[in-house]
């Protein structure tokens, strides 16, 4: 067990390998020139233990390729039984010829075993269950078959059917395709479509490392944009802001505190709306002089989409005086393991998923949400306005992403400069002046 060590190694997201080269007088007879297999696991002790099972089964496939046996690669396993099969040790040409009689998990199980894989390196609740419902909607199109059938043509025809599907179709399992086809008054955006390929491009290539799939069936299917990206969700015009501040939005008194804050804080900040719901009043602290709000990973329930996206937001003085100040005074009287909002937290959708709802429904009810008008406004849109709003004025675009949370690109700051100071962002944030006088205290 303890010569296992010396084949495991770790990925980035601290999930353990297992690798062991091919010796070179094999190389000749082995399929490939090194054998590589995920654990499936973060812990030391249980990455040794599996190390071990492969690593006894890999030295016995060495020895069959020494006696010019055929290697099944795909038969290795730490967490099932293995046989090894043993044909006869001098084999004919003819039977070189032929291809090795195939056998891989079916598709869901192989979904499964992905999944469990993408748990296990830190990847949210939310985009694990976004990525079950549309691998649900692959196998409502083509089956559920053994992955090594899969082919192009499957792939293509579930490109076919999802351009002809309406939106959140996926929820609807008890309705055919067939009548959400005829029935569909529109259909899913192209920016739907390529995260449906994204998320099933990304299983094809665990499938192919994982030596189930030859291919990735999925590659090269994204359709391409014919609008700008900056079309894909609108911002608020004053007119509509005035409309949401001037009667929609609760007042600071109401029982329901978020929606008060929310919609103020996401307008004076950018900030996503997961962001803002998961703060915890020690979240909003005062640095070189200056009352900031800081998005972080401080604790379990805390989740960010990227690493670039945890940063510090001056807090705006619109925000103190409207009272912010004087309401994390109030909830700080709780604790400092209190939330900044009474919020209860889902297990996909976080603590947003009641403020998301709510806003939601605001939306409807402001006309803001109109089939027939292509304008996409929701609760975001307050983070597009904050992004045109600076864009406008001429603020570099390396200091709106420094407020926002994106990364430039650039290596030179992304890799070796910090985080932009609350002193180069206050003046940033103090510039996000919209024509809505009200008082809102």
């Amino acid at each position: 067990m303890a010569k296992a060590i010396t084949y495991l190694e770790q990925s980035r997201h601290a999930v353990y390998y297992f690798r062991i080269r091919v010796p070179n007088s094999l190389k000749t007879s082995f399929p490939c020139s090194e054998v590589r297999r995920s654990l499936g696991t973060k812990c030391r002790r249980l990455a040794i233990l599996r190390g071990a099972k492969l690593l006894e089964q890999v030295e016995e496939l060495f020895s069959q390729a020494g006696r010019g046996e055929i290697i099944d690669l795909k038969r290795l396993s730490w967490s099932e039984p293995f046989e090894f099969s043993r044909p006869p040790a001098v084999v004919n040409a003819s039977v070189l010829e032929l291809e090795p009689e195939r056998t891989s998990p079916k598709m869901s199980i192989a979904f499964q075993r992905y999944l469990e894989t993408q748990k296990l390196e830190g990847v949210g609740e939310k985009t694990l269950g976004d990525k079950r419902s549309i691998f649900e909607l692959l196998v409502r199109v083509v089956g559920d078959m053994p992955v090594h059938c899969f082919q192009r043509k499957h792939a293509q025809k579930f490109k076919e059917i999802a351009l002809k599907l309406p939106p959140r179709s996926n929820r609807k399992c008890n309705v055919t395709l067939e009548r959400l086809i005829t029935e569909a008054e529109t259909t899913i955006s192209t920016t739907t479509f390529n995260n449906y390929m994204k998320y099933l491009s990304a299983f094809f290539t665990w499938l192919l490392q994982e030596e189930y799939s030859d291919k990735n069936y999925f590659d090269g299917l994204r359709v391409k944009q014919r609008t700008k990206a900056s079309l894909g969700r609108s911002i608020f015009s004053e007119e509509d802001l005035r409309h949401l501040f001037c009667g929609a939005i609760p007042l600071c008194d109401h029982p329901r505190p978020y929606q008060h804050w929310l919609p103020l804080l996401a307008l004076y900040s950018g900030a996503r709306m997961g962001e803002l719901c998961q703060l915890y009043v020690d979240d909003i602290m005062e640095i070189n002089g200056i009352h900031c709000i800081y998005i972080r990973e401080g604790r379990a329930d805390q989740k960010l989409k990227t690493p670039s996206s945890e940063r510090v937001i001056p807090i705006h003085s619109k925000l103190k005086d409207a009272g912010f100040m004087g309401y994390v005074k109030q909830r700080r009287q709780q604790g400092p393991d209190t939330l900044l909002f009474d919020l209860v937290k889902h297990k996909r959708h976080g603590y947003a998923a009641t403020p998301s709802k709510w806003f939601g429904r605001l939306r409807e009810k402001l006309g803001f949400k109109d089939n027939r008008i292509k304008e996409r406004k929701d609760f975001h849109s307050f983070r597009h306005t904050v992004a045109d709003h600076l864009k406008q004025l001429g603020v570099a675009e390396s200091l709106v992403a420094g407020l926002l949370g994106h990364q430039t690109g650039g290596i030179t700051f992304s890799r070796y400069g910090k985080d932009f100071k609350p002193e180069m962002l206050q003046p940033v944030v103090e510039q996000l002046a919209f024509n809505i006088d009200q008082d809102w205290s």
